[in-house]
């Protein structure tokens, strides 16, 4: 890995920002498309001089990606949408990105490391869990030189799905229940994933053409997590189931805000269970130690929630 230029789509990211710091350590060489170039601050500053390349990014020119894999030793796509925006949509976050850069990634006989999610699927209304099944299927039928990712929920201190619901549990009377909270989750923690991408790139061969659940050791049910989020916070339970027709108008009201905390894809989105429980060995071999304990970590961050006298 040392010397090697890696290129990253994604590197801003929140799974992102934990690769490029593990990347840098190591001595790799990065190009970064992104943009916004302010945005890559903090990566800069974790690497030495002239180790990152920032590039400057258009959507609307997936083309212009072809020069940057040319020069590149392997190829990382992290690039993923949680809800979709008026310029940036889930077909091209995770279906016509993933298609260029698979494209052109097998013309040039790059290796190929793809994060797409656990659960996608064409079985689904969810606009999200479909388009991650298109590109998977895309970069499957038609490039041989790939490893595909798919990641349940991702914790770590700067997540949007633990810390979101720590916020709410401070301010709210409740927590809502979707669904009655049934569906379940197998948490993967974020340093452990990105130490998994470092070590498959790392070992390609041995991994190539494959398909690998990035998945925790536990599984957990959406209900449990946000009992461990109140114990966290040393508050009571307190929940209330929201009935489907109210969370669908729910979702599609505040799905109109620049920067949604719920929309209707998500409740659909909420249907589908995220594990594979036997997917934490291979994780665990991958990683070559034992996965992080969810309850553990997240109690750790949390703490900046908990009320104080």
């Amino acid at each position: 890995m040392r010397n090697k230029n890696i290129l990253v789509f994604g590197s801003t990211g929140f799974i992102g920002r934990s690769l490029t710091k593990r990347l840098l350590a190591n001595g790799s060489k990065l190009i970064c498309p992104v943009r916004n170039p302010n945005r890559v601050k903090r990566n800069i500053l974790s690497g030495d001089i002239g180790q990152i390349d920032v590039v400057e990014f258009d959507l609307q020119n997936l083309d212009a990606i072809e020069k940057l894999i040319k020069k590149c030793d392997v190829v990382v796509n992290l690039v993923g949408l949680l809800y979709e925006k008026n310029n940036f949509s889930f077909e091209l976050a995770h279906f016509l990105l993933p298609k260029k850069i698979a494209t052109y990634a097998e013309k040039h006989h790059k290796p190929f490391v793809h994060i797409s999610s656990l659960g996608s699927t064409y079985q689904s209304n969810s606009n999200y869990l479909v388009s991650k099944k298109m590109g998977e299927e895309f970069i499957q039928s038609n490039n041989n030189n790939h490893i595909i990712i798919r990641p349940s929920v991702v914790y770590g201190e700067e997540d949007n799905f633990i810390n979101q619901f720590g916020r709410m549990a401070k301010i709210l009377p409740f927590l809502p229940l979707f669904k009655k909270g049934e569906t379940k989750f197998q948490p993967i923690y974020v340093n452990d994933l990105s130490l998994m991408i470092f070590n498959l790139i790392n070992n390609f061969d041995n991994y190539k053409n494959q398909n690998i659940s990035a998945v925790g050791q536990e599984v957990f049910t959406f209900k449990e997590i946000l009992s461990h989020i109140f114990n966290s916070l040393q508050k009571k339970e307190r929940f209330i189931n929201i009935p489907s027709f109210f969370a669908i108008l729910q979702g599609k009201i505040m799905e109109k805000l620049p920067k949604p905390l719920f929309t209707y894809d998500q409740y659909v989105t909420l249907s589908h269970h995220s594990i594979d429980e036997n997917g934490a060995t291979k994780v665990s071999k991958i990683i070559e130690k034992d996965l992080s304990n969810m309850k553990l970590v997240t109690a750790q961050y949390l703490k900046k929630f908990i009320d104080r006298v």
